[in-house]
Parts: structure tokens; C-alpha cells; sequence
């Protein structure tokens, strides 16, 4: 009974210590850090982050091997991330990179614009900071020739009103004027 409880305390002793080992080993698939932008501009509440991890190649685009996205609900940056990949789709003589984006209304606000590499060749998976760069918005002055017709529409109605009014205003001070005389 005694080498039973002895097994089992040694058992228990074993896992134990293998804790760690595992812990690491799981984070072993991931690339985690911070993503941030430097302009001084905070997000709305309904931006969402998108970060992937992608392979690059020197003759195509880039190849994506893992993506996470999530909601700021109104946090700010530096925004942690944490993506897991699969290391079976890693080519340890391959180069890769993660990339993000921050949208807002499903427009790009800020995204990468710069290989930020990680897993292979030395590259770290740890405290991985993607620094973003704004996105200019698109253009949405090509309505406002429209916008111009209707103000000169406005303006010519009340125009109108208002000569009609002058115009009425005037018979009816000279028919007054002709009751009265």
C-alpha cells in the first residue's frame, strides 16, 4: 500500500514539474505582441484588428497561413495580440511576416506597410510589435456636384418666394391704397 502512495505522490510530482514544459511548448505555435499607429488619434469603439501571419514569396504575394480578428470595444492601442499557426505549414527555410489592419466601418484605417518578420531564421514569436500606418480614405467628392445643383435649386426657390411674397406684399399695399383714397 505504501509503494502505491508512494507511486502515486511521484506520479503527481512528474506532471507536476512537466506543467511548464507543456505551457512553453503550447506557445510554441504562437506569435504574440502588441500592435499600435503613431498617430495621436483614438479608435472608435467598433474598430476591429485584424492580424495574420503569411509566408512571403519573392515572385507572388504573400500567402496566409493564420488570421484572428477581434473587436477594440473601445480599447486603445498598444492592443496585444496573440495568433496561433500551424506548424506543419511552416517551411523552416521560408520567410514570414505577420501583417495587421485596423478597420472601422469596414474601411481600412490603419494597416502594415512593412515585413515585420517572425517564426524562421532567428525571427522572434514573442513581443512582436506591428507598427500601422494610416490609410487615406477614399475620396467621396464625386457627389458633390450634386450637392452644389441642389443648393442652387434651394437658392433659386426661396428666391422665388421671396419675390412672390415682395410682389404680393406690393398689390396689396396699392389696393389698400386705392380702397382708401
Amino acid at each position: 500500500m505504501r509503494i502505491v502512495r508512494l507511486a502515486g505522490v511521484f506520479a503527481v510530482a512528474v506532471a507536476l514539474l512537466a506543467l511548464p514544459a507543456l505551457a512553453r511548448a503550447q506557445g510554441a505555435n504562437t506569435v504574440s505582441g502588441t500592435i499600435t499607429y503613431r498617430d495621436r488619434v483614438a479608435l472608435p469603439a467598433n474598430a476591429v484588428v485584424t492580424v495574420q501571419i503569411a509566408r512571403v514569396w519573392a515572385d507572388r504575394g504573400p500567402e496566409v497561413i493564420a488570421e484572428q480578428s477581434f473587436a477594440t470595444n473601445g480599447a486603445q492601442p498598444p492592443l496585444a495580440y496573440s495568433i496561433a499557426y500551424d506548424p506543419a505549414r511552416i517551411d523552416q527555410n521560408g520567410s514570414y511576416t505577420v501583417e495587421a489592419s485596423i478597420k472601422v466601418n469596414d474601411q481600412v484605417r490603419y494597416s502594415t506597410n512593412t515585413i515585420v518578420p517572425v517564426i524562421t531564421r532567428g525571427a522572434p514569436t514573442q513581443n512582436v510589435t506591428v507598427i500601422l500606418v494610416a490609410r487615406t480614405l477614399p475620396n467621396t467628392s464625386g457627389g458633390a456636384w450634386l450637392l452644389v445643383v441642389t443648393g442652387v435649386a434651394l437658392l433659386g426657390a426661396l428666391g422665388a418666394f421671396a419675390l412672390r411674397r415682395a410682389v404680393g406684399a406690393q398689390a396689396s399695399a396699392a389696393s389698400a391704397a386705392r380702397l382708401t383714397d
